[in-house]
């Protein structure tokens, strides 16, 4: 990886929405560490996290963003901002679409729309390799890819009309830098748990947890259609770190190497893959989920089967980027961590059985 230097985020306060997820401490590890040089970091969330690092560095704001009270905070949390990270988005209830559109898609619009009004330089929106339009398994995509989503997706869905929202407001502000991250599936073993409850749910995660080192049998999608990637957390921060460096406008695509397709994601997982047809697949998801077994609606089946590859060469070129951990390393360690019900503080990432709160 290229050498780094941050000289002009020194004196900068910077703004990161859904500050206490999987991404948000990453970031907040980034920015809040020694000799970061960040004058203020500010950390919007719906629970207090507790005083721990990276937490106890920030200046903590508390709102809803799909609730009637999320504008009066948001014009209090972006005044006098230099820099505004997006990265707030819900992905439970499954089953109350429209609870989840109020959140992302319109709180997303309140956050850009806020972040205009205040006069903020540089906005970076947190997206997803879910917004981009299916493309053959495998297909490595730049991001000129359409970003139209899978329609039967209600993430994908959601995920590209975030980014045309963010476009819009862009658009009438011109002199507001926007910059857009592409990345692929986001993990680290922190984040354990937290995906796991978000996923799995409640019968399938505690499963996998009475049933030590089985925990990998479980996952892996029996597919005869996948390439998968994955990026570990830390280094999504680092990219986003060096976009607010170089207020480098985007989007950029975000991926580690290398690209595993069924029998090497398998392999990685230290499993036999089972070929299973997709239809099969995704009505088995379908009858989970309808008989609420599993809070992970069906269109994510669709997600994993149809999603192109990602180009990361424009991260690489433009902003010197390049992922410390291999893909393959980051999914097995995940894995590892989901499997020992491991976490860390904060409401979000806390271990598995740990009460909420306990975790607050």
């Amino acid at each position: 990886m290229a050498e780094f230097t941050s000289d002009q985020l020194r004196g900068m306060t910077v703004a990161v929405t859904g500050a206490s997820g999987n991404l948000g401490t990453a970031l907040l590890r980034r920015l809040t560490a020694p000799g970061a040089g960040v004058a203020e970091v500010r950390g919007l969330a719906r629970r207090q996290p507790p005083d721990v690092t990276p937490y106890s560095g920030v200046r903590w704001h508390l709102a809803d963003l799909g609730g009637p009270h999320g504008e009066e905070t948001l014009a209090e949390f972006m005044e006098g901002v230099d820099a505004v990270v997006h990265l707030a988005w819900a992905l439970q209830p499954g089953r109350q679409p429209d609870d989840l559109h109020r959140v992302n898609v319109e709180g997303t619009r309140r956050v850009v729309r806020a972040a205009a009004v205040a006069g903020v330089g540089h906005v970076v929106h947190m997206s997803s390799i879910g917004a981009y339009a299916p493309g053959a398994v495998g297909q490595r995509v730049a991001e000129d890819w359409p970003t139209t989503g899978i329609p039967s997706a209600q993430y994908s869905r959601d995920k590209s009309e975030a980014e045309r929202v963010v476009r819009e407001v862009g658009a009438r502000h011109p002199e507001m830098t926007v910059s857009v991250v592409r990345p692929t599936l986001v993990l680290q073993p922190d984040a354990g748990s937290e995906i796991g409850r978000y996923f799995l749910g409640p019968l399938l995660f505690g499963a996998a947890r009475l049933l030590p080192g089985a925990v990998a049998r479980l996952l892996p999608l029996p597919l005869p259609r996948l390439a998968v990637s994955f990026v570990h957390a830390d280094d999504v921060a680092d990219a986003v770190v060096r976009m607010l460096d170089r207020r480098a406008p985007g989007p950029f695509n975000l991926a580690a190497e290398p690209l595993l397709h069924a029998d090497a994601l398998a392999r990685a997982l230290g499993t036999v893959r089972v070929p299973v047809p997709v239809l099969a697949l995704r009505t088995a998801v379908q009858a989970a989920f309808a008989a609420h077994l599993v809070p992970t609606e069906p269109g994510w089946v669709d997600i994993g089967t149809r999603m192109p590859a990602l180009d990361t060469t424009r991260a690489r070129k433009l902003l010197d980027w390049a992922p410390v951990y291999r893909g393959d390393e980051v999914l097995r360690d995940f894995v590892a961590a989901l499997g020992r019900g491991e976490g860390a503080p904060g409401p979000l990432l806390r271990p598995a059985g740990t009460p909420l709160a306990r975790a607050t």
